[in-house]
């Protein structure tokens, strides 16, 4: 039985609208019945609808598209969607009306996509495999097409006559959709698969719209994912800055970190290398308990975007792991929990380290003596913070002497450097090109992103970081020996803790077996032994091996330098880029060197790791 639709749109708010959207500006207007449209930029389709009781669930899936209309259906929204209609028809000669509703049937487990034979088969072939590729987590999921007039639910009266649709260039498909993420009898949600069933329908209905546009318009849309939402809501930024503010206040790498490791090295020498160090830790000031419930009262869960929650509940986890390993500090739960966080280290990063502890078995002795004192180093590290300074105007990047770090080490826009310390000659732009054209030039640009995950950095952002760092060293000409030899160290002195050695053996492994300083030795081993066992070292080796496989592939190097993210993360990454929710990086300038050209060529063709040293 049809029903009288009850409530105009009145008709200030259409124009409204509508020189929203003639100006290129995004639409969030709240309609009669608590209706909702959202045009996130002038786009040729838009997904509707209309409910005679609100399932909010499903319309969060709605509200995965760019271009949508959830709408009460006793609201008349036929003069609101012409007007819309002949807006974007003017650029794409053709609209494309996307009905769906939540199938009655709570047993049913069929896609119903409803439109006509032979009309835009590109466009309906990619829906119906996008929603049988559901079948990976929900078996006997089936997708039917029906060739009918009725593309709009039984109940309602269809949003515009067929036959008169035809005329102005306007396709409407409709799709029963089934609802299988709700338990039927008890309207549970199965929360896990929900993530899923709309990640696929948010992905699903982009390609079938790109399918449609690439076939009946003259716009020239790149790819699928330029038809993604570009603009970020409240709710999502809100959700990343709260979690940003925990991560920033856990500070859990400096609450990891012994404060009297220089002390204990003096201690264990002086012990004759025979009794293991007792390393001191500053006070925990926060309670992890706490940091855990207002990590969870984020609203994540009302985050619609699927790539920006997936990216937001991973580094969720991080936090809660690095929480839980905070309370466990000093005992073995903190590897243990430290493991499930970084990983095992797999068997290709064990055989590289041990490869290139073969191929360099003994330390390089410097080649040149000529040395910089920290403030002659410090002189050519300005001239490179000046250069990144007029390109980031807003942003003060700056450096300090200082006596209480150690070495040289990056703290957001800061170069810090010990004033004790001296820097041979030949690496002082391998170090610079590490610690400024990478660390605090990802830093920089993450912060141009409108997500401060971009700068705070993803789960895992570390491995990356470390991979793009050292390719930086070998892109300049200044990757050594000892530098390649250290990160190989990190991954065997891991896999000693992990199989059960004590600090002594390891430490005794590495300068015996593999010819470390002891003092090297001694400093690997306890940023390893830490807190009661950290294996995050092995993954700097992992982050180099994988971002040498990625150049190889061909992977693009300018979108690594986006922000501080894991490798993982780059179709992510890539996906925001087309949408254009973030920005394109400014590239260190050391790549526009002909002989940082010419060492890429290298890398694109694929290399043996230990050739890396220049």
């Amino acid at each position: 039985m049809e029903t009288t639709k009850l409530h105009n749109i009145d008709s200030s708010i259409i124009e409204d609208i509508c020189n929203h959207i003639s100006e290129g500006k995004p639409v969030n207007a709240t309609l009669p019945e608590n209706g909702l449209l959202h045009i996130d930029k002038l786009l040729p389709f838009i997904c509707v609808y209309r409910y005679s009781e609100l399932d909010v669930y499903f319309s969060r899936i709605i509200k995965t598209q760019a271009s949508y209309l959830i709408i009460s259906d006793d609201v008349d929204i036929t003069h609101l969607l012409e007007a819309i209609r002949i807006i974007v028809s003017n650029k794409f000669e053709t609209f494309l009306i996307l009905e769906f509703w939540p199938e009655k049937d709570d047993k049913s487990n069929t896609f119903h996509i409803s439109c006509p034979k032979g009309k835009a088969p590109a466009t309906v072939a990619a829906l119906k495999d996008g929603f049988e590729s559901l079948q990976d987590f929900y078996p006997n999921i089936d997708v039917e097409i029906d060739d009918t007039h009725k593309r709009h639910p039984k109940h309602l009266v269809p949003i515009f006559d067929i036959d008169e649709s035809k005329k102005k260039g306007t396709l409407i498909i409709g799709m029963t959709l089934p609802i299988l993420y709700k338990n039927a009898e008890s309207n549970e949600l199965y929360s896990l698969f929900f993530r899923e069933y709309y990640s696929v329908f948010s992905e699903t209905v982009k390609r079938a719209v790109f399918e449609f546009i690439r076939v009946q318009t003259t716009d020239d849309f790149e790819h699928f994912l330029m038809l993604g939402k570009t603009n970020i809501d409240e709710v999502t930024l809100q959700s990343d800055r709260e979690l940003a503010e925990v991560s920033e206040g856990m500070s859990f790498l400096l609450r990891t970190t012994p404060v009297n490791s220089n002390e204990e090295w003096k201690n264990f020498k002086k012990n004759k290398f025979d009794k293991i160090p007792s390393f001191k830790y500053r006070l925990i000031a926060l309670d992890p308990e706490l940091q855990k419930r207002k990590l969870y009262n984020i609203p994540i869960d009302e985050v619609d975007d699927p790539t920006i929650a997936f990216i937001l509940r991973g580094k969720r986890l991080e936090i809660e792991k690095q929480l839980t390993m905070l309370e466990e500090r000093g005992t073995k739960n903190f590897r243990f929990v430290g493991e499930s966080l970084y990983g095992v280290i797999k068997k290709k990063v064990l055989e590289q380290a041990k490869h290139i502890l073969a191929v360099y078995p003994k330390r390089e002795e410097q080649k040149s003596k000529k040395r910089y004192s920290c403030y002659e180093f410090a002189e050519h590290a300005q001239k490179e913070l000046d250069y990144y300074n007029d390109k980031f105007p807003d942003l003060d990047l700056s450096l300090e002497i200082r006596n209480d770090v150690a070495g040289i080490m990056v703290s957001k826009t800061k170069l810090l450097i010990n004033d004790e310390i001296s820097f041979d000659a030949n690496r002082c732009d391998a170090l610079i090109q590490h610690e400024v054209g990478t660390h605090i030039l990802t830093y920089c640009n993450g912060r141009r992103q409108p997500l401060r995950q971009m700068y705070e950095g993803f789960e895992g952002y570390d491995q990356l970081q470390e991979g793009l760092a050292v390719i930086a060293e070998y892109l300049v000409g200044g990757l050594t020996v000892n530098r390649l030899r250290l990160l190989a160290g990190r991954v065997i002195a891991v896999e000693s803790m992990v199989n059960g050695a004590n600090f002594i053996k390891t430490f005794n492994l590495l300068r015996d077996k593999y010819s470390f300083s002891e003092r090297i030795s001694y400093y690997i081993s306890m940023r390893v032994y830490r807190g009661g066992g950290l294996t995050k070292d092995a993954v700097y080796l992992a982050g180099l091996i994988d971002l040498m496989d990625y150049i190889k592939k061909g992977g693009a190097l300018e979108h690594l330098y986006t922000g501080k993210f894991n490798i993982t993360h780059i179709d992510l990454i890539e996906e925001l880029l087309y949408r254009k929710v973030l920005v394109k990086a400014e590239l260190p300038r050391f790549l526009e060197r002909k002989s940082v050209q010419k060492r890429l060529k290298k890398l694109r063709k694929g290399m043996d790791i230990t050739d890396l040293v220049n």
